[in-house]
């Protein structure tokens, strides 16, 4: 990778809440020029604002990694308006909870796409940028624990995210010897995310959660917050050349009181911690 830190260009998908936006501000802090993409338009306006507060110079424009032309689109605008990548972030996903049996084929097709092959559309046109301009950079993919932990529930978006760590890991071979690195990043439960919200407080949430209590896959009331998971990604990125983390895996700790022994003494533990009345 042979861009200056102080010069460089980063796409991030996802990026219009959650994660992706602050990956895209921490970027910004280091005065990179980022663009942003995801598919609706207003909330990426207000990611471009805060990287302008943060020092940086900001291109919104929509993208659905799931249409290939629309990933075209957006690397031809993106290059066009702030000039050649060489920093891509695959962070956009949709998953909703529930049994696989209760989904629509749409909707297991929806969270492939966006987590899976969102990702290799995203990849691929990354890849030509980066050759084309010779100068190497970094791809990274966001994943979940749910990519190498069975999640139930979860089964279509933890299918796709160790799909997706498998496509980076094929990459990174692939691409031995071009100065791209190929990097991923694991992260464990995290709030303010538009999976933490969307169906916060409903039944089927409930009844999930319930489940992933009883098999131990939530233990404690511990949750990451996005400026977390984006100073794992900076770190990933910033590396110096020749040296790469692979994986990087970034997890809540348990809080300092005593475990919940049940899923009753749990959902107060959460209810205390992370919404206050």
């Amino acid at each position: 990778m042979n861009v200056p830190n102080n010069e460089r260009v980063a796409v991030v998908s996802g990026a219009g809440t959650g994660i992706g936006r602050a990956i895209a501000v921490k970027f910004a802090a280091l005065g990179w020029r980022v663009a942003v993409g995801g598919r609706r338009l207003d909330p990426l306006k207000e990611t471009a604002a805060l990287i302008t507060e943060a020092g940086g110079t900001p291109f919104a424009h929509v993208l659905d990694v799931t249409d290939p032309v629309s990933v075209e689109e957006f690397f031809a605008a993106t290059e066009k308006e702030l000039g050649p990548v060489s920093v891509v972030i695959n962070n956009a996903g949709l998953a909703t909870s529930g049994p696989l049996e209760t989904m629509t084929p749409e909707e297991v097709a929806a969270e492939v796409a966006t987590k899976l092959t969102g990702s290799l559309y995203m990849s691929r046109q990354a890849v030509q940028a980066m050759r084309r301009e010779g100068a190497g950079g970094d791809l990274l993919f966001i994943t979940s624990t749910s990519a190498v932990s069975p999640w139930p529930h979860h089964v279509a978006y933890a299918a796709a995210s160790a799909g997706a760590e498998q496509a980076a890991r094929s990459l990174r071979l692939e691409l031995e010897g071009t100065g791209i690195r190929v990097n991923i990043v694991r992260c464990g439960n995290t709030k303010d995310t538009d999976f933490a919200t969307r169906e916060l407080g409903t039944e089927q949430m409930m009844e999930s959660s319930r489940l992933w209590f009883r098999q131990a896959l939530v233990r404690h009331a511990g949750l990451l917050v996005p400026d977390e998971v984006a100073d794992a990604v900076v770190t990933a990125v910033t590396l110096p050349p020749g040296v790469q983390y692979e994986t990087l895996v970034v997890a809540p700790s348990a809080p300092p009181e005593d475990l919940p022994v049940d899923f009753e003494k749990f959902i107060e533990s959460m209810i205390l911690r992370h919404m206050p009345s």
